[in-house]
Order: C-alpha cells, then sequence, then structure tokens
C-alpha cells in the first residue's frame, strides 16, 4: 500500500515541477495591435478562445487578421512578450479563430525571438487545430504577427517551459470515440461553407459548445422517400453569374481506417440536374469522386481513409436546366477504426425494401409508393394523385381518377423545351403493373404524344396517345424492377403542350388478376337519360374556325346545356335550342387559321397523304362497321391535306348504355363566294360527312348539307365509354350543324340500324360487358421486354 501511495506522490511532485506558466494569465504586452487576451481563469462563456471555429478552450490570446482595404492591408495584428530569459520551451494549440470568410482565407502567422523568425506558417480557414513546441532559450522576447489575410488567428493554451519541465499538450475538449464513430452527431463538422449543411435531430450533446454555436443545420433530409436524421445536405444551383458550391470538413485526427455513408438526390421537383460529390483527404487528395443525378436512387459507399487527419466534403456544380439546380445529401456518416467488422458493402440501397415487402398484391401505386423525383411543366403536388379524396381528381377521357399522375411538358421563358417523367423505387419487389393512359380532359391543348415507360433503363412502352381517343388500358412487365418511369419528352414545335393522365396503376406480383382497388364515382344511369343532362358537358370539343390565338372563344358558345334560357342556339327558321353541341367543318382563312400544333390532331407518322381503307384501324384506331365502305383515312384526320379542319364532339356514356337517339339540324348556312363565282352564281350545297364512333367503331355515317331539314337517328353505341360525332372536313367551310335531343338508352337499337357484331369481344361489349381498350398497335409485350434483356 505505501507503495501504491508513494507512487501517486512521486506523479504529484513530477506535476508540481512543470510549473508551467499560461501567458494570458501571467504576462503581459509590451507591444500590442488588435489583440485579445482570454485568461485561463475567465468565468465569461462568450470570453473563450475557439480555435478552428469549434473547438474551445478557457485561455489564450487572438490576433486579428489584416484589414484589405486600400489603405488598410497593413493593419495587422500583433503582441510582444518579455521573457527575460527565463524560459526554455514554448507551446501551443494554434488555428483559425471564428471569423467570417470563404474556404480558401488564410492569414500568415509569424513568431519572432530576439528579431529572429522562429516559426512561419500559413492559418487557413479551414485548417484543423496543430500542436506546436519552440525552443526560446535564452530568448528575451516574442513577437507574434498576423501577416495579410482577413481571418483571426487563436493561440490556446500559450505556454512557456522552464529548463528541465517537460513539454505537455494540454488536451482539446475534442475526445474520438473508438470503434464506429458517427460524423456530425459525435465528429462535428468544424468549419461548413455555402450550401453545405449539417442534420442531426436531436442537438449532438457530445460537445461542451453552446448550441447558439453549432453550425446551421436541418433535422431531416428525404432521400428515396426515406427519412434520414444524420448528415449533410448539400446543394449545387446555376445562378445568373455564376454556380452555387458547399463544402464540410471534420478532424479525424488520423485515428480512423474507413469511411461509409449514403449519398443520393433529396426527393425532388426536378431540372434535370447533376452535380459532383468529391472527397478530399489531406493535401487535397480525391479520396472520392462520382455525379450525383436527380433520378439516382441512394447508393452506399465506403472509403479508406487511414492516416487522414481531415476529411472535406464538396459539392461542385455540373450541370443543370436554366437557374434549376440539386439538393442532395450525405448521411449516415460513420468512420471506422482498425479492425471493425461491421462494415456496409458498397452498392445501391434499397432503404424502403422492408416497408414495401408488406404491401399486399395487388395493389395501388400512388397510394402506397410516392414519387422520389418528378419533372414537369407544373409543380409536383399538384400532378400527383394518392387517392385521399374522391374530390381531389384529374379528369381523363371523360372519367375523374383519384389516383394517378399527370405528365406536363411546355417551354420556359427563354425557349427551353421541359420534359416529363415521374420515378419511383419499386424495391425490386413486383413483377407487372397495370394502368389507364390517355390525354387529360380540361387541358384544351389540341395534340398528340408519346408516353414512355421504363423499367431500370429498359424501355417497356413507347406509345402514341391520342387526343381523340378512349383511354387506353396497358399491362407490362416489370421484372422486378428497382426504378418505375413514367415520361413524356413534349413536343418542342409549339409553346402549348398535351397533358398526359395515367390512372388507376396497380402493382401486382405475379400476372395482373381483377381487382377493386380503384373507386370510381359515377352518375345515376336511369334506363333513358339525355346525354347532356347525364355527363353534364363533353369532355372533348374541337371547333376549329373559334381556337384561334388571335380571338377570345369561349368553347361554351359551341355547347348549350339548357340550364338557362338566356342560352341558346338561334336556327336558321328562328327557332331556339336550349340544350346541345355545335360542330363545323373549317376551311381557315388567314386570321382565322390555328397554329399548325394546335390544329393537327391527329399526328400520323411516317403515313403519308394517301393512306388505304385497311390501314385507318392501325393509324386512327377507328374500325368501320359492315357496310360502311370507301376510304376514311383522311376523313378521320383533323386536318386533310387540302388545309380542311374537322369538327369533333365526345362524351362519355359510362359504359351503361346500348344505343343513341339524336337530332341533327343546320343552324346557318356558309356559301362560299369562289366557289360562287366558278359556278357562275349557282349556289353549291356541299355534303359534309358526319361519323357517329363508339369506342373506335363507326356505328353511323350521315351526310350533311345545308338546305337539309332536321333529322332524327338511332344508332347502336355498345355499352361504350367513348361517344364521338365527327364532321369531317370538306372543300369549302360547312355550315353550323346542331346535335341535339341527344338521348342515351339501356335498350338495344333497332336491329336494321344495327352494324353487324364481328366478333365476340364486340357481342359482349352489346351485352354491358365492359372490356378495357387495348393499343394493339404499339403495346409492349413480355416477348419484347424478353428480346430486350
Amino acid at each position: 500500500m505505501n507503495k501504491y501511495f508513494s507512487a501517486i506522490l512521486v506523479l504529484l511532485c513530477a506535476l508540481s515541477m512543470q510549473a508551467q506558466v499560461n501567458v494570458s494569465d501571467a504576462l503581459k504586452p509590451s507591444q500590442q495591435h488588435r489583440l485579445s487576451v482570454i485568461p485561463t481563469t475567465n468565468k465569461e462563456p462568450k470570453e473563450v478562445v475557439r480555435l478552428s471555429h469549434m473547438f474551445v478552450t478557457k485561455g489564450g490570446i487572438r490576433l486579428g487578421g489584416a484589414d484589405q482595404g486600400l489603405i488598410g492591408s497593413d493593419d495587422h495584428g500583433y503582441a510582444t512578450y518579455h521573457l527575460d530569459k527565463k524560459y526554455a520551451k514554448m507551446s501551443f494549440w494554434f488555428g483559425s479563430a471564428k471569423q467570417g470568410g470563404g474556404k480558401t482565407s488564410k492569414a500568415i502567422l509569424t513568431i519572432e525571438a530576439d528579431g529572429r523568425r522562429i516559426f512561419d506558417k500559413p492559418v487557413f480557414n479551414t485548417s484543423v487545430p496543430e500542436f506546436i513546441t519552440l525552443n526560446v532559450s535564452g530568448k528575451d522576447s516574442v513577437t507574434f504577427k498576423v501577416l495579410i489575410g482577413t481571418i483571426d488567428v487563436a493561440l490556446a493554451y500559450l505556454q512557456l517551459w522552464k529548463e528541465g519541465e517537460t513539454v505537455v499538450a494540454p488536451q482539446l475538449d475534442y475526445d474520438l470515440p473508438e470503434g464506429r464513430a458517427q460524423l456530425v452527431e459525435q465528429i462535428m463538422p468544424y468549419f461548413t461553407k455555402g450550401t453545405a449543411t449539417a442534420i442531426h435531430e436531436p442537438y449532438p450533446t457530445s460537445y461542451s459548445v453552446a448550441k447558439s454555436e453549432f453550425p446551421d443545420s436541418e433535422k431531416n433530409i428525404s432521400i428515396g422517400r426515406h427519412t434520414f436524421t444524420s448528415g449533410l445536405k448539400m446543394a449545387n444551383y446555376e445562378g445568373l453569374c455564376d454556380e452555387s458550391s458547399g463544402d464540410a470538413y471534420f478532424w479525424l485526427r488520423k485515428k480512423y481506417d474507413k469511411l461509409s455513408f449514403i449519398v443520393g438526390p433529396r426527393d425532388n421537383k426536378s431540372s434535370n440536374a447533376s452535380a459532383w460529390l468529391v472527397v478530399y483527404g489531406d493535401k487535397n487528395k480525391i479520396l472520392y469522386e462520382e455525379i450525383v443525378r436527380q433520378t439516382d436512387l441512394p447508393r452506399q459507399v465506403v472509403l479508406d481513409v487511414a492516416g487522414q487527419e481531415r476529411l472535406q466534403f464538396s459539392c461542385e456544380y455540373r450541370s443543370s436546366e436554366f437557374l434549376g439546380g440539386i439538393t442532395f445529401g450525405v448521411v449516415d456518416i460513420y468512420a471506422y477504426t482498425k479492425g471493425y467488422a461491421d462494415i456496409p458493402k458498397e452498392g445501391v440501397v434499397n432503404v424502403n425494401k422492408d416497408e414495401i415487402t408488406k404491401l399486399p398484391s395487388p395493389c395501388a401505386l400512388m397510394s402506397n409508393i410516392k414519387p422520389y423525383s418528378v419533372h414537369g411543366f407544373a409543380n409536383p403536388d399538384a400532378v400527383r394523385f394518392s387517392g385521399e379524396s374522391s374530390y381531389i381528381t384529374f379528369s381523363m377521357g371523360g372519367e375523374k381518377f383519384s389516383e394517378g399522375l399527370i405528365l406536363t411538358t411546355g417551354k420556359k421563358l427563354f425557349g427551353d423545351q421541359v420534359e416529363a417523367y415521374m420515378t419511383f423505387d419499386l424495391a425490386g419487389e413486383f413483377d407487372y403493373i397495370s394502368f389507364y393512359a390517355g390525354m387529360l380532359t380540361k387541358h384544351r391543348a389540341l395534340d398528340d404524344d408519346r408516353i414512355l415507360v421504363y423499367a431500370d433503363s429498359v424501355l417497356i412502352l413507347d406509345t402514341m396517345v391520342y387526343c381523340t381517343w378512349p383511354n387506353q388500358y396497358f399491362e407490362l412487365p416489370l421484372n422486378k424492377c428497382r426504378i418505375l418511369k413514367f415520361a413524356k419528352r413534349g413536343n418542342p414545335a409549339t409553346d402549348r403542350q398535351c397533358y398526359i393522365g395515367v390512372g388507376d396503376i396497380a402493382l401486382y406480383r405475379g400476372k395482373p388478376v381483377q381487382n377493386d382497388l380503384f373507386y370510381h364515382e359515377k352518375p345515376d344511369c336511369p334506363d333513358e337519360i339525355d346525354l347532356i343532362d347525364l355527363c353534364e358537358k363533353p369532355y372533348f370539343h374541337y371547333v376549329g374556325r373559334y381556337l384561334s390565338t388571335l380571338t377570345n372563344f369561349d368553347f361554351n358558345d359551341c355547347f348549350k346545356n339548357g340550364s338557362t334560357k338566356r342560352e341558346y342556339f338561334r336556327m336558321k327558321d328562328g327557332s331556339q335550342i336550349y340544350k346541345g353541341v355545335m360542330l363545323e367543318a373549317n376551311m381557315p382563312l388567314a386570321l382565322e387559321s390555328v397554329t399548325v400544333t394546335d390544329a393537327v390532331m391527329m399526328c400520323l407518322i411516317g403515313a403519308g397523304s394517301a393512306i388505304g381503307s385497311s390501314n385507318v384501324s392501325a393509324y386512327t384506331g377507328v374500325s368501320a362497321g359492315a357496310g360502311l365502305a370507301g376510304d376514311i383515312a383522311i376523313l378521320h384526320l383533323m386536318n386533310n391535306k387540302s388545309g380542311g379542319q374537322a369538327s369533333v364532339v365526345s362524351f362519355n356514356p359510362f359504359g351503361e348504355y346500348k344505343s343513341l337517339t339524336f337530332s341533327v339540324a343546320n343552324k346557318s348556312e356558309y356559301w362560299d363566294d369562289v366557289d360562287m363565282v366558278l359556278s357562275l352564281g349557282e349556289r353549291k350545297d356541299h355534303h359534309f360527312r358526319l361519323n357517329v364512333i363508339a369506342d373506335q367503331r363507326i356505328v353511323k355515317q350521315i351526310d350533311l348539307y345545308n338546305r337539309m331539314e332536321p333529322q332524327t337517328f338511332t344508332v347502336p353505341i355498345y355499352n361504350c365509354r367513348q361517344l364521338t360525332f365527327w364532321l369531317e372536313p370538306g372543300d369549302v367551310r360547312s355550315g353550323q350543324f346542331v346535335l341535339y335531343d341527344m338521348t342515351v338508352s339501356k335498350s338495344s337499337a333497332p336491329v336494321e340500324t344495327e352494324a353487324k357484331k364481328e366478333t365476340k369481344e364486340e357481342q359482349k361489349e352489346e351485352e354491358g360487358v365492359f372490356l378495357p381498350q387495348r393499343n394493339n398497335m404499339e403495346k409492349t409485350t413480355e416477348a419484347v421486354y424478353d428480346a430486350q434483356h
């Protein structure tokens, strides 16, 4: 026992012999400028020495950097202390003090002893603290100077040692954990700049730094629709004159062997931006550099950091749309001492695997899995519908969908084309997907566009969506992909572009099966009802002469719903029709002509001007009923080869009705002046053909002309969901024809007016069974998918 007491006594004696002198306590400067002295006995929390912005000690000095004004470059801080040749060694920690400036801001610290320089070193804003011991034996005075630069320099634990005393480096309040250490939570960034922000929740308590002194931070970041609560948020964006960047620095003190982190884009409204993530070690050695894109999945990275004193995480601008940018996260950052076994493996991280595995099959996509990257012309929240309410819907093909998405393309102010896409992480859980696609009902951009669907990098669907078609149903193989992407490139030739809707998106393990995942509100459907009362209004209506960029035209001028006696069509005989729709085929004049992209309703790529009737179904989706002869290809284009514009109106009878009875009458005549001259004053009554089409199948063709009397027709409509009236263009402008007294019935039409039922599918439709419309021309099959693999 006495041996232990003796050892303790020897140790205490040895410590008492090391009676080092703290300069900030014991000595006063003989000369000074821009000097702050903080005694070790000072209890004021604001009066501390701060090394590298964060590491706090209770005693030391701080020297102000030189001002960089026109005449202030020599206004640097300095201090001279007299030692009277009493000391042999001088030791201290030094680093940058808390002050503004960029990551390249610096100052130069020099120390002179009796007029001879004994220390000369630059100090950067990003420098880590260093411990220095200098020989001052026999020196009468020392002078500390800060040269050039604008940052302040701090010297903490500035101590003097007499001959025979052993220099001991005081420990900073900065203990590094053994095994695994979490950066930000356990090892704070000592310097952040630009767009780099710490993420932590709650505030780390492992430091003596006051919470108010902790770097700017956020509580969490969402990557791949998973919330991370520790790491770094980094951002890059393009400015008018420059690009942004961000940096974060950590002091590892050469203690760790490996480093791991997850990197990925924050769930975003995409601007097709990308940035470089670069990790630097000592002497700016690059340890890691990779591109982060806004459609990337989060990935795990593991680095060798053995022997590294510090780390720098840097985000650097790469590319973006005009004034766009990217925000990404570097999260779950861990450092490991040598020999630590449980280090994660590199590769793409399946952060939502456990959650998505629990989803049933089939399941609705939009209400269960949120997109992690959305790009388009509209706000992401406005184009995503997750089924929260039957009153939050979008209309497609005359039907309301509460679950789905909208792909919006367009042009920016300076003409840059904005493509649209929405991406989801499916965690590799599903084999098939089904959905409906069609043109948005209320967006009056009369154009067609292609919808693209990708499973990872494989294109599994590339097909045209026509604005005049009913909603199309698709079933596609996913092959357990991670990334599901719906995309639309848009039409750069026009400013006002069509929007494509995708609704009732279902995911399946195995092949698709019947399900009741989606609810569609449908009006009461009595045995007989007026078509306009049933549908309230047409969901598609085109009258070319009125749709002009030079006129302020309201389509209600061509549609009356019968709700008021103040609105009506005045017919040429003076009668009034309060409920009906008007069609007029047009030969546009210069001022009435619509733009090319607005006028072309059907975009027949490669079709040419001469198409036989056998090609009509392939290109337009319209098939002729029995006994309907003639070349009808050009008749189903909105613009014919002479520039004539068709007129079209479509309703959705909800698949409930077998027949339609309607009347058609001429509202006003049109006589072509040129035609009158060529025919020597004789008025030629031109004929125009009206097609009645039920789900892309012509059920009636009617010749209309200016002098016609009102006529009534009854036609079968085969429980269709798209009932279309299509007035073909002719050689001259047509008169204005009004369709009215349109009554749908659950009873079949008279046999003599029925078109021949050619297939079992049509027979089922007549019996009231609605079969989903399939894109027979361009749908992608399993065989195509397998071939791509």
